[in-house]
């Protein structure tokens, strides 16, 4: 009896990490009630962390940096990918700036969107990242890609972010902006509980 019943929890808990894959097509949670859709006909080929730097002024304890990580997923198709991300950023010290430019509704919620192209051979260290990743996850690259890229600012210590990879031979938008073009930090307190400065 006992051995049927633990075959049965066991049964049962399979089905149910089956059915919370997101599969693409559906709404997938990014953070809080920030949500996207993958297209259908993308497959995830990795889940990464990427590292950045932001650029910050005043450090307020000498030493101390506040290294930040896109916790990704990049989902492929053919040649073009898309990067589901999310950072929480961790430090006491520091607040995310309100997100400034232009804005859509997608996927429910509002986002800052923007336009860009982007080298699949690009020497920025952020997005040579995920170009790598795809390399070594079997995936093919484009030469370019135009991005259409859609971040929130879900709280003032977390970003979402979607970005389409798209192929083109044009280009045709600004080149993508660095991580300390789009995103700017404030000063919080002291990391005790003081007043946002």
């Amino acid at each position: 009896m006992k051995l049927t019943r633990c075959l049965f929890i066991v049964l049962a808990l399979m089905v149910l990490a089956g059915c919370a894959q997101t599969k693409a097509g559906e709404p997938m949670r990014v953070y809080g009630c920030a949500k996207t859709v993958v297209p259908v006909g993308y497959s995830m080929i990795d889940s990464t962390s990427v590292s950045v730097l932001p650029d910050t002024i005043n450090i307020p304890v000498e030493g101390l940096y506040p290294y930040q990580r896109w916790n990704s997923e990049i989902y492929g198709k053919d040649c073009s990918y898309v990067i589901v991300q999310k950072m929480v950023f961790k430090t006491p010290y520091y607040r995310v700036s309100a997100l400034v430019g232009s804005t859509a509704e997608m996927w429910g919620t509002g986002w800052r969107k923007g336009d860009y192209s982007l080298s699949s051979a690009t020497t920025d260290q952020e997005y040579a990242q995920y170009f790598a990743s795809i390399r070594e996850n079997g995936g093919q690259l484009a030469p370019m890609y135009t991005v259409a890229m859609y971040d929130q600012r879900v709280t003032p210590n977390v970003i979402a972010r979607v970005i389409k990879l798209t192929p083109t031979s044009t280009g045709g938008f600004a080149a993508m902006p660095s991580f300390n073009d789009l995103y700017q930090y404030n000063e919080y307190g002291n990391g005790f509980g003081g007043d946002p400065s």
